[in-house]
């Protein structure tokens, strides 16, 4: 097992969310009850994400990042265009490499214990080079293919990732449709293409869902992000914090960005079930919207059971989600 598992006493993990909710005070807070956290620095701009890294100076810390996707094909281009046109906005340059490189070694600079990678895997090469400044590879997975893939590459952990998790689902291929098995069943299939530790992540809400994720094989630690959206810790707006107290139904869709991704249901998804990939476009053509709190186009991505979801500080939610017996 890499030592970082070994070493936590507490293997319930904040899950680093991009777009902000995931804080440098969260991380620390993470590291003083014992867990281990990582910003979700995938949407950050460079110059951000090189702050954010600097602010967990001193720390155990990780960083995510999204890897670069490859361009849209002509009728998905067309398709954003459209929905630029529908919204009188002009289609935007928007970078598909998400900074993956100036990020990648900002944070080996900056001292990240794990470099973890969303949308696919580190190429061999990169492992190498985390691997050499003495940190760990770790990668999110939806699929035993991903799972196989990612540990021919040399990866250290790998991050199972269910349909009730919030947020965007980590598939490799943004065109392709998500893997629906429940997360328990999931982890079995990737169980049995790898002897990587596992992380299990996606819709535990209680210290029972905790207790059962970490008897599974393979298991070492669970991640939970919605869970923590509502800490005094996380960067959540004060606009989603509204709704989710207010709470309501999830969905799993592509119509919050363009890449399918679980959030609270709005008109607009609704109205749009079936849009094509035109990830990442779709966010700033409805951004002048979203600042607005326009309820048709809210964006607030969240895993099931929202009512389940308390405030509080990070020690507190990580003590409610720990198991009895885990010390």
């Amino acid at each position: 097992m890499p030592k970082l598992l070994e070493t936590i006493t507490c293997p319930v993990l904040p899950a680093p969310m991009a777009g902000g909710p995931t804080t440098p005070a969260l991380v620390r807070a993470a590291q003083q009850a014992g867990s281990f956290g990582a910003l979700g620095l995938g949407s950050a701009s460079v110059e951000a994400a090189q702050r954010a890294i600097e602010d967990c100076a001193g720390m155990r810390f990780g960083v995510n990042l999204f890897y670069p996707q490859r361009e849209l094909t002509a009728a998905e281009h067309a398709a954003a265009e459209s929905l630029a046109t529908e919204e009188n906005a002009v289609l935007s340059d928007v970078s598909l490499t998400f900074g993956w490189h100036e990020k990648l070694s900002a944070a080996l600079n900056g001292g990240a214990a794990v470099l973890w990678s969303m949308f696919g895997a580190f190429t061999t090469e990169e492992v190498e080079r985390i691997h050499a400044a003495g940190a760990e590879a770790w990668t999110t997975v939806t699929t035993p293919e991903e799972a196989a893939a990612a540990t021919a590459r040399g990866v250290d952990v790998l991050c199972v990732q269910g349909p009730e998790a919030g947020g965007h689902r980590g598939v490799w291929d943004p065109a392709a449709e998500p893997d629906q098995r429940p997360l328990a069943e999931l982890v079995a299939a990737v169980h049995d293409v790898t002897d990587l530790p596992l992380i299990a992540a996606g819709g535990l809400r209680t210290s029972e869902d905790v207790a059962t994720a970490l008897s599974w094989p393979g298991v070492r630690a669970v991640s939970c992000g919605s869970a923590f959206l509502l800490s005094e810790e996380a960067g959540t707006s004060e606009r989603n914090r509204e709704l989710l107290r207010r709470g309501g139904d999830t969905v799993s869709t592509r119509a919050f960005s363009g890449r399918y991704a679980r959030g609270l249901e709005t008109a607009y998804a609704r109205a749009h079930p079936d849009l094509p990939l035109v990830y990442p476009y779709l966010n700033a053509v409805l951004k002048p919207r979203r600042a607005r709190h326009d309820a048709e186009v809210d964006y607030c991505l969240v895993g099931t059971q929202v009512e389940k979801l308390n405030g509080g500080s990070v020690a507190q939610i990580l003590g409610q989600l720990l198991p009895n017996g885990h010390v």
